[in-house]
């Protein structure tokens, strides 16, 4: 239907601005048509809002020159609104240079006939960067009884010398590097014996250690 004059009413006046209501069943594309408020030129001003209630949506528009009406904002629409769908795909890479550094540690044997009252002589051969080892004693439960005894790593071999434990059975001696715990080794199990005694001799009478007579 064509524009109506009558339902074009102000709603704010100051200053030279006016905003205007306009109800209708027309449509808003039939609201944008050119010449559609050309009956109201004369009262509508440069800057003018015209807020539209047409039959498919409430728009603000804004008066240009005279009767030209521009598209305006949407603020309410029965039509599916505008939608942009973006996709985009990021594409990264990553490079890293790498080089192998191989290290190892190996026991040296253990002497036989470890006492109580001695020591545990513990040596071992390394290979790679490594440059401190700590040495250590764990009995059969796994539990550290002597050490960690650390020793500074020179021409591929390190060493040192750790109290032996007491009287037992299923010893381990471990090595392992300080800079790095996977660089490790772990000795069999083994013995720790009481010190020898020696017999005294009394007369024509074998003692033993605590001054008992030695029966044959």
């Amino acid at each position: 239907m064509p524009f109506n004059n009558t339902a074009l009413v102000p709603l704010v006046n100051n200053s030279g601005f006016t905003m205007w209501l306009y109800r209708t069943t027309d449509s808003r594309a039939d609201a944008l048509t050119p010449g559609y408020f050309e009956p109201a030129a004369a009262r509508l001003e440069t800057g003018d809002i015209i807020v539209l209630i047409a039959s498919d949506s409430v728009s603000f528009l804004p008066v240009r020159v005279g009767d030209v009406v521009a598209a305006g904002l949407v603020l309410d629409s029965a039509a599916a609104p505008f939608r942009v769908q973006v996709r985009a795909v990021q594409v990264f890479s990553v490079a890293q240079t790498a080089t192998a550094v191989a290290m190892t540690v190996i026991l040296g044997p253990l002497a036989a006939g470890i006492l109580s009252n001695g020591t545990v002589e513990a040596s071992a051969t390394l290979a790679g960067p490594v440059t401190q080892v700590a040495f250590s004693i764990s009995d059969a439960m796994g539990t550290t009884v002597r050490g960690p005894t650390l020793a500074t790593v020179t021409a591929g071999s390190a060493s040192a010398s750790l109290p032996a434990p007491a009287p037992g059975t299923g010893y381990r001696l471990r090595v392992v590097s300080t800079g790095d715990s996977a660089v490790a080794a772990v000795s069999p199990a083994f013995s720790v014996t009481l010190p020898f005694g020696l017999l005294l001799q009394a007369g024509g009478t074998l003692l033993i250690e605590d001054g008992s007579r030695l029966l044959v």
